[in-house]
């Protein structure tokens, strides 16, 4: 039987055993290739998809074309993100590079705007000749509960030879034959929560911010002070068997504690309130516990106040706010 890594090479040798063949894409192939990411799909659905409308848009490195983009799809920021499939075609030899993604805007902004890392064939073009030179055709796609629509476009073009700007030909598996599976543990490794062969699921998934994720995964350093983030396995440590949506609502409730105890900055600070009228000091490990503080004893305190009066020499609440050299140390 194979392992995942041996289903990887395999699923890549059968994609380009059909891009070399130069016949047409058949369902069955398309199909034991989709069966890498789980999905199959009915001939009708496949002509729906092939068969969706295009936007296709020139003049690529003008603004007011970005400003259009953004008026079809929706901002790269926006809550609702469209889904789909994109193709680039550089317009004097007609290769193309064809890519999917449930945030449409987002993923564009990287190209338009040149911001994602100079790999692969197409961004290095990019740079070379200008966005002047290419065609962006965007197809929009709906959302299929059983499967992600635009995973199955993406794969169909995949094994189109003309896609020659494409140097991973199987759709979904982004780092071609070298993955390494991402693992989020308990800070001693004894507990695997979850893992992936996708860096972007804990980003969608689990609601992580790309920066966050990518500088505990990079550093070694601890999620909330509490989970750790790799690419080592360890063969010893016990499957928690939380589902996805309970490690979800898990990390959600840990933000909440996390935020309301951590530091007021990254050097540690501690902070003192000092009673305007005896002088009398009191200390505290973080704004959340002086806020605490302050509603018991009977005030409506706010922490954005509260920072905005930081050593000032405003009073808040009949307090003087100053941070102090923390004692405290993060465990």
């Amino acid at each position: 039987i194979l392992g995942r890594k041996g289903k990887s090479i395999f699923v890549q040798e059968l994609a380009n055993s059909q891009v070399n063949s130069n016949k047409p894409v058949t369902l069955k192939v398309l199909n034991e290739i989709l069966a890498y990411s789980s999905v199959l799909v009915s001939e009708d659905t496949l002509n729906s998809l092939l068969n969706m409308p295009r936007l296709v848009f020139y003049d690529l490195q003008k603004k007011e074309t970005l400003d259009f983009i953004y008026d079809k799809l929706g901002t790269p920021h926006s809550k609702i993100q469209s889904q789909g499939v994109y193709i680039f075609t550089y317009l004097s030899t007609a290769q193309k590079y064809v890519g999917s993604s449930s945030q449409l805007a987002f993923r564009l902004k990287g190209y338009l705007n040149k911001t994602h890392k100079s790999t692969g064939k197409l961004i290095p073009l990019i740079e070379e000749v200008g966005l002047s030179k290419f065609k962006l055709e965007v197809i929009c796609l709906p959302y299929y509960p059983e499967f992600k629509s635009e995973i199955v476009l993406e794969q169909y073009y995949l094994l189109d030879p003309s896609f020659s700007l494409n140097t991973i030909r199987v759709s979904n598996n982004p780092s071609g034959y070298n993955f390494k599976p991402l693992f989020m543990y308990n800070r001693d490794k004894s507990i695997l929560y979850y893992s992936t062969t996708q860096q972007k699921d804990f980003i969608t998934k689990l609601s992580i911010s790309h920066l966050t994720f990518t500088k505990h995964l990079t550093k070694g350093t601890y999620y909330l002070a509490k989970y750790l983030f790799t690419r080592e396995s360890n063969n010893a440590a016990r499957k928690s068997h939380m589902t996805l949506a309970e490690i979800a609502l898990m990390l959600k409730r840990d933000r909440v504690n996390y935020n309301r105890e951590k530091p007021v900055n990254g050097l540690s600070k501690a902070i003192a309130l000092i009673d305007i009228q005896n002088k009398e000091e009191f200390m505290f490990e973080s704004l959340g516990q002086c806020i605490i503080f302050l509603k018991s004893k009977g005030f409506s305190a706010s922490q954005k106040t509260l920072v905005k009066r930081l050593n000032t020499d405003q009073s808040y609440k009949g307090f003087i706010c100053k941070t102090v050299n923390n004692k405290y140390k993060e465990f």
